[in-house]
């Protein structure tokens, strides 16, 4: 595909990093303007944004760090924080946003459910959008198939295997995530309850990356061979059950 934008020299500007500012900035445009529908001062997501930003960064590197090659990282701590030789997960900057954002609800004294319902449909729609980064680096690449539909990646600079047609599984996370950021958009205003967006995007996420990781040709490993990735689809499906069961008998108790 094309993992470099511009080279001029040895200087190389990377089509991951600016598909993933132009995504992360997308989520924020449209975060924003959900707060300023929903009453709530849209100065506080841009603020946040920012925290997030590092909270983020900060747990997907921890994430990559413990699944991918924990030896490597105890052999060479420095490495760490290099996250410039690459390698970040997803899952890991979600939960870094999350703990993020319970940490910034406590210190402006919002409540979380409502601040994170109006969070979830701008980073619905900006992961979807950033995940074509990943199509176009190759990483997070597919399983080898004969398929009609497969992609096969060339340029040597690629983090992909080279040659070799691939399920072209992050087009399959594009339309997975697109479809988890209609259900939460198109849900948002169905039910008012605070916490109801933020757990359909749980249930809908984890549900998606369960799915698309049987065609991902190098998951993080969690244990016995099983992905990391579906161990976390399954405790945010769990999670999103409980609260809907919550936020169920919480609105029997008081109708």
């Amino acid at each position: 595909m094309y993992p470099v934008l511009v080279q001029v020299g040895t200087f190389e500007l990377r089509t991951y990093g600016v598909i993933v500012v132009l995504s992360f900035l997308l989520g924020l445009w449209l975060s924003t303007n959900e707060a300023k529908s929903k009453g709530l001062d849209p100065g506080l997501i841009q603020d946040f944004a920012f925290y997030a930003l590092v909270g983020g960064i900060i747990g997907a590197r921890i994430y990559f760090v413990v699944f991918s090659n924990p030896a490597y990282f105890l052999e060479k701590p420095w490495e760490i924080v290099a996250v410039w030789h690459g390698g970040i997960g997803i899952i890991g900057a979600l939960l870094g946003g999350f703990v993020t954002a319970m940490w910034y609800c406590r210190k402006k004294r919002l409540s979380f459910w409502r601040f994170a319902d109006v969070l979830v449909p701008g980073v619905a729609l900006g992961q979807s959008a950033g995940t074509f980064a990943c199509l176009l680096n190759g990483d997070s690449y597919g399983k080898p198939t004969d398929l009609a539909w497969a992609i096969t990646y060339t340029d040597p600079r690629a983090m992909a295997p080279l040659n070799i047609p691939l399920h072209p599984v992050e087009i399959y996370e594009m339309a997975a995530y697109l479809l988890v950021f209609l259900l939460v958009w198109q849900t948002r205003e169905k039910y008012k309850t605070d916490g109801f967006a933020v757990l359909t995007y749980f249930a809908g996420y984890g549900a998606a990356r369960f799915f698309v990781e049987f065609f991902r040709g190098n998951p993080a490993i969690f244990a016995w061979d099983i992905p990391a990735a579906q161990v976390f689809s399954v405790v945010l499906i769990s999670v999103a059950v409980a609260g809907f069961y919550v936020l169920g008998r919480n609105g029997r108790s008081t109708a």
